[in-house]
């Protein structure tokens, strides 16, 4: 493994729900990578939005190539295939990762599952095989999972995600600032936890956010 290379994983949702919210998906998805690219330590960036359809914008990408988005990118519409979207992606990075050299490969690896919204269009996976996957890749590969739902319960345990976080999206742009502290933190090796993250303020978590970039270097 690549001492201090984590790959972090976007799985966004891009169905017709998320209109109402567009503008600050984007300003809180572009604000989470701007800050995580300040910490100490290199990291790689995958981002998958999903409606209907998969559509994969970066796939292991260094910090310097990470696609932004905007309102030409980001475009909700559609049903919402999650399933189909968190298998596929296990999958795609999980053979990308097989076939790197052990010596380049990301010592951590964190997936978040952002959505607002319960499965209602996948036909590729089931609930309990996405289960089975998500197990296998923390248990084999220590990869950390969080499932972000907007404005809906704990979804993520049925797929099993044990760390959830109920978000409103009335304010995605805080919600993501809460996921840059818990990726943050998982990063820095420091106390993290999603009951922690989201619990916070826009001040607590802007100075936690800083001590931990502040500790980094």
């Amino acid at each position: 493994m690549k001492k201090d290379l984590t790959e972090i994983i976007i799985v966004l949702d891009e169905s017709g729900s998320m209109a109402s919210c567009k503008s600050t998906t984007i300003s809180g998805y572009n604000e989470f990578i701007s800050t995580q690219k300040k910490l100490k330590g290199d990291v790689k960036f995958t981002l998958v939005k999903f409606s209907d359809y998969y559509n994969v914008i970066n796939d292991g990408v260094g910090a310097n190539e990470v696609t932004m988005l905007d309102n030409g990118n980001y475009i909700p519409d559609g049903m919402t295939a999650l399933l189909d979207a968190v298998g596929s992606t296990i999958n795609m990075v999980g053979k990308r990762l097989s076939s790197t050299p052990e010596d380049e490969r990301p010592e951590k690896v964190i997936m978040a599952v952002i959505t607002d919204g319960e499965e209602n269009r996948s036909h590729e996976f089931d609930q309990n095989t996405i289960a089975n996957m998500v197990s296998h890749q923390k248990t084999m590969y220590s990869w950390e999972f969080i499932f972000i739902g907007a404005d809906i319960d704990a979804w993520g345990n049925r797929i099993g995600i044990m760390n959830n976080a109920n978000v409103s999206k009335d304010n995605m742009q805080l919600s993501f600032k809460g996921l840059s502290h818990f990726t943050a933190s998982y990063r820095s090796n420091a106390n993290y936890s999603a009951n922690t993250s989201f619990n916070l303020s826009d001040q607590q978590l802007d100075a936690d956010i800083d001590n931990l970039i502040d500790n980094s270097k």
